[in-house]
């Protein structure tokens, strides 16, 4: 006769014996994850690189020529950033879905322009660092991961920064938001976005992010030559 502490070890074992089929990969699924990592690392790796050499050789020159800088992420980072899926995140996925079509896609313009705003303040902040893809991670499902960049900066310490990736419904990896020290953009900014939306509505949010990104590229269009008028960002 089984008793009880047979009964609790047995139970146990097969605790633990679910929990290790859970965690651990088939030798297919080993190789189908570190099929996914290749893909990752054949985006972000060239990215990463192009970034480092395109700052560090033409800072000055796309400082002149915003429209030049706006070319460049256009052409190369923007394709890899899923801004719907951003958007979503930081109001809300319930809510996202919820808006009026006309507003959903207002709102992931005005987040859109807003992380190209970001780029360009990087780009009058950038001092030498060098940006090099070191980890990828892909989950079991490889439907979400992690991309881990080196920041090498000549005059302060090295710093990991973190991307979180997601494959889309045609199988690309794309950036949806960004970690550093364990805290993610998305969940800085969601709750300023959110109350936003409760207390005077997603038009108030669309209209103050147009309104930031309005006053930034005016500034810095003012500096650039005049033939740049009518040409993105300007």
């Amino acid at each position: 006769m089984m008793t009880y502490k047979s009964r609790t070890i047995l139970a146990i074992c097969a605790m633990m014996l679910v929990l290790t089929d859970a965690l651990l990969a088939s030798p297919l699924e080993e190789k189908k994850l570190q099929s996914e990592e290749q893909l990752v690392e054949s985006r972000f790796v060239p990215l990463f690189a192009s970034i480092t050499d395109q700052l560090s050789t033409r800072q000055a020159h796309y400082l002149m020529d915003p429209s030049a800088y706006n070319l460049f992420l256009d052409t190369n980072v923007r394709s890899l950033w899923d801004t719907s899926s951003t958007t979503s995140a930081l109001i809300g996925k319930a809510r996202f879905i919820g808006l009026k079509p006309s507003d959903r896609q207002a709102l992931i313009g005005a987040v859109d322009n807003t992380l190209v705003r970001y780029a360009f303040e990087g780009l009058e902040h950038y001092g030498g660092q060098t940006f090099e893809v070191v980890d990828v991670a892909v989950n079991k499902s490889a439907t979400m991961g992690w991309v881990q960049v080196l920041m090498e900066s000549p005059i302060i310490p090295d710093l990991h920064l973190d991307l979180l990736i997601k494959r889309n419904s045609g199988g690309d990896w794309n950036a949806v938001d960004i970690r550093f020290k364990g805290i993610t953009y998305v969940a800085v900014k969601k709750h300023e976005f959110r109350k936003i939306i409760e207390q005077q509505g997603v038009t108030a949010l669309i209209d103050s992010l147009k309104r930031k990104n309005s006053d930034y590229f005016r500034d810095i269009c003012a500096k650039a030559p005049a033939t740049l008028k009518g040409k993105a960002p300007c």
